[in-house]
């Protein structure tokens, strides 16, 4: 668990006093490793001022606006060892949170004297802004209530992972232009001179603590300097879910150490009694009464109350009616006795029926007639929590992927098995959803690092940021998901491709073939080069294989036949031209350029023989002739470069 005392730390640090003006705006127009272009001063959090920046690596043609916010730790604490390290410690503790609802921290690096975090832009309005303008009456439960169940499931999700806030406050929540919830700052400690801000100014005169906490919102064992737990965010919590229903603070924004136990906190008037017996759990000031998770409050925010008298009036109507029909033929003894026994049978039918449980009820549903749908429904929704909970148990225990993530696919289909039986729950809604988000979370991230790469023509990238590792991994992640790469990007793949064949460079070849087959393989424009490339295929892993037994000094047969294919329109374009030339000037400049093209092919090739062979007669042809036209000087010279061919043929072979 994060505890206070990374805090409490940062605090005990000595600073020089509050950093003027000017050192915050420094930086503006500056670039931090060569990478980050500062641009605005957006906030002062306590270990360092925050502003907005773009990353000039991402930028390209047409997507120019790649804004990140990045916390760039105070001068006076650049020297500490302590500082520094404390903030890289907490950058690796957040960043193991992946969560739609929880701003993304990247990385912590340095640059000469600056030390400073990068972390996920956020454009929006904060929480604490919201509260103000709902004044004086707050928001109705149900507007509230998808703000608290987004705070919940980020909060809970944290806690799983081992990490809790810690300072959890309104300034501290943003909604983003769509809406979405984000909750700022996990980990990330703060001193006891300044509050915490992100693309808003302070609306409130809540400071923190010479313990790093703000007052207003920390629970008493927060402000008496015990290690912190999940139970004080859970206080946090509360007193957020207060304030967004009512507009006013709980304890009327006293410090909670300071308040009686013995206080009584007035139920809202827009709560429900269900939900504030839930949540008057979370506002406890002592500990050991307060809530243990928030799985209660999340329960009630998604429960659906709809009563179970209407399923069982429909039980004792159909028992009541099958006596009533007995009852109603006493003139026909015989009739009368068949039909008892019968409604007595489906009595007892009935009776086994009900005594079915929550662990066989959905295999053996099936085995109760059409005409019996009420009873199903009735059982269904008595059993619900049960057979929610064994469906819910399922999922918790499939097995993690290669990649230590959720199995996405198993889970969904879960799910959407438990759906069928109820296709009202909004607790199974919310689970569903929740998965979804979180799959297209990773999913989105792992589709954008493929863009970086295709759209930089980052091809031969190895290791886990590879095109084809990124690809294995979305497959892993969603079975069924299909990257398409943009138009752009195809274009920059053309390119890549015929500056590789115009090259013979068949190692790229062979790299782009691979990349065409897992990243364009649906791109139809790009299909005659892909089957251009296949053909070749086999011809360039036999060149590679030959050329790294080379570098690495082993013997091996160059292959000849593989080469007659890979080179073959190089070579029939050498054959052609030759062909073609009829004046000797072109025919020693054509031996020229020949010969240094030939350097990439083996002494003994034949295709280059059998050319430097048909050099060699057509100089001989071409001095007969200059030999009429009485040059001999050139003739002779022609003659010799003839000879000197034949000469190496000979030696060759």
């Amino acid at each position: 668990m994060t505890t206070d005392n990374d805090k409490t730390r940062i605090a005990s640090i000595e600073t020089k006093g509050k950093s003027q003006n000017s050192n915050k705006l420094h930086l503006i127009g500056k670039k931090l490793a060569q990478r980050y272009l500062i641009e605005e001063l957006i906030g002062e959090g306590g270990m360092g001022h925050i502003y907005r920046a773009r990353d000039i690596h991402l930028e390209t043609s047409t997507h120019q606006d790649n804004f990140v916010a990045i916390k760039v730790l105070h001068e006076e604490l650049c020297d500490s060892e302590e500082a520094i390290s404390l903030l890289k410690d907490e950058t690796v503790k957040t960043r193991s949170l992946s969560h739609p609802n929880i701003v993304k921290v990247f990385s912590a690096s340095s640059d000469e004297s600056h030390h400073f975090v990068v972390m996920e832009w956020v454009e929006g309005e904060t929480l604490e802004q919201l509260i103000k303008r709902n004044k004086p009456n707050g928001l109705t439960q149900k507007r509230a209530k998808p703000i608290l169940k987004q705070l919940i499931d980020a909060l809970s999700y944290a806690h799983a992972k081992g990490i809790i806030h810690n300072d959890l406050k309104p300034s501290n929540v943003m909604f983003d232009s769509q809406g979405n919830l984000k909750i700022l700052d996990f980990g990330i400690a703060k001193t006891h001179s300044h509050e915490d801000l992100y693309a808003a100014p302070s609306l409130n005169d809540d400071k923190p603590t010479s313990t790093g906490y703000t007052p207003t919102y920390a629970s008493p064992a927060q402000l008496n300097g015990k290690e912190a737990t999940k139970k004080d965010d859970i206080f946090s919590l509360g007193c957020i879910a207060y304030e967004l229903l009512t507009s006013k603070h709980p304890y009327n924004r006293k410090a909670s150490n300071t308040v009686s136990k013995d206080t009584t906190v007035k139920k809202p008037s827009n709560c429900s009694a269900f939900l504030w017996a839930k949540l008057k759990r979370c506002l406890q000031l002592d500990e050991a009464k307060r809530a243990d998770s928030l799985a209660e409050l999340n329960n009630e925010l998604t429960k659906s109350r709809v009563p179970l008298l209407a399923h069982v009036a429909c039980y004792f109507i159909i028992i009541a009616g099958s006596f009533f029909y007995i009852n109603s033929v006493k003139e026909q003894q015989t009739t009368l006795d068949a039909n008892f026994k019968n409604s007595v049978a489906k009595v007892e039918q009935l009776e086994a029926w009900m005594t079915w449980g929550g662990d066989e009820l959905p295999q053996r549903l099936d085995e109760i007639p059409p005409q019996y749908n009420v009873l199903k429904e009735g059982l269904l929704k008595v059993h619900q929590n049960k057979i929610v909970g064994r469906f819910e148990q399922r999922v918790d225990n499939l097995a993690r992927t290669s990649l230590n993530t959720k199995d996405y696919d198993k889970a969904i289909d879960i799910y959407n098995e438990a759906r069928v039986y109820y296709p009202d729950s909004q607790l199974l809604a919310s689970k569903l959803d929740s998965l979804l988000t979180e799959r297209q979370s990773i999913i989105s991230d792992l589709s954008y690092r493929l863009d970086v790469l295709l759209a930089q023509g980052r091809y031969d990238e190895g290791g886990e940021n590879s095109i084809e590792n990124l690809i294995k991994q979305l497959s892993i992640i969603d079975l069924n998901y299909q990257y398409k790469p943009s138009e752009e990007y195809e274009n920059v793949y053309k390119l890549a491709v015929m500056d590789a064949i115009e090259n013979d460079d068949f190692a790229m070849q062979k790299t782009l073939l691979n990349v065409g087959e897992l990243a364009f393989k649906n791109a139809d424009n790009l299909q005659p080069l892909l089957i251009a490339l296949r053909k070749k295929e086999s011809a360039m892993t036999a060149l590679i294989n030959y050329n790294n037994k080379v570098s690495n000094g082993q013997s091996a047969s160059y292959p000849s036949e593989d080469a007659l294919i890979f080179y073959h329109e190089k070579l029939e374009g050498f054959k052609t031209r030759l062909a073609e030339i009829e004046d000797y000037k072109e025919l020693m400049e054509f031996d020229e350029a020949f010969s240094k093209q030939a350097e990439i092919f083996p002494e003994t090739f034949e295709p280059i023989l059998l050319i430097k062979d048909e050099i060699a007669s057509k100089y001989i042809s071409m001095a007969s002739q200059l030999m009429k036209r009485k040059m001999y000087r050139t003739a002779e010279k022609l003659v010799e470069r003839s000879e000197v061919i034949r000469k190496s043929l000979e030696n060759t072979i």
